[in-house]
């Protein structure tokens, strides 16, 4: 008898009147944050993220870093949502693709296939990394890399190249 009541309710949708108002659960998770606990929560994050690096964990997620930074998750996306205006995905991602950034500037994703490079900064696959690349810089991972490779040359900066693969980088200043 109990089935055939469940399955009813959830034909017809009888509601539970027992939960809390949205505006209610808002106040609880961030709304009434000082601006001195936001300013904390924000720098807390920021250096976790910096000092460890948890973004170049393949399949890292907003429940491991809220247990690093010791809250819960619902806080913790809430936080990013309300204060910083951006979902878990895409804060974990714009690390991630300036990590990349980093490695085309000093000369190390030369050394990486595509797919590597994906790997190396923390993205599960290559299409995701090339969306988030796009998304984040306004292009492709490979014209970004071209694109940096054509003004140095033209400007006459050092670049890193590997004439072969396996040979050690060389670095050649163009005049």
């Amino acid at each position: 008898m109990r089935r055939i009541f469940v399955y009813l309710a959830g034909l017809f949708g009888i509601k539970d009147k027992r939960k809390a108002s949205p505006q209610k659960v808002k106040s609880l998770v961030v709304g009434n944050y000082s601006k001195e606990k936001i300013s904390q929560i924000q720098r807390e994050l920021e250096n976790h993220m910096q000092i460890h690096q948890p973004y170049l964990a393949t399949g890292y997620n907003i429940k491991s870093l809220a247990q690093e930074l010791g809250m819960p998750g619902y806080q913790l996306s809430a936080f990013l949502n309300r204060q910083m205006g951006v979902n878990f995905n895409d804060y974990l991602n714009q690390y991630r693709i300036e990590y990349c950034k980093e490695l085309i500037h000093d000369g190390t994703a030369g050394s990486f296939n595509l797919k590597g490079l994906a790997t190396k900064c923390g993205f599960h696959n290559r299409n995701t990394f090339t969306l988030a690349f796009k998304k984040f810089t306004g292009y492709t991972p490979s014209i970004y890399l071209k694109q940096y490779k054509l003004n140095n040359i033209k400007s006459g900066k050092v670049v890193a190249f590997r004439k072969m693969k396996g040979e050690p980088k060389k670095e050649v200043n163009i005049s």
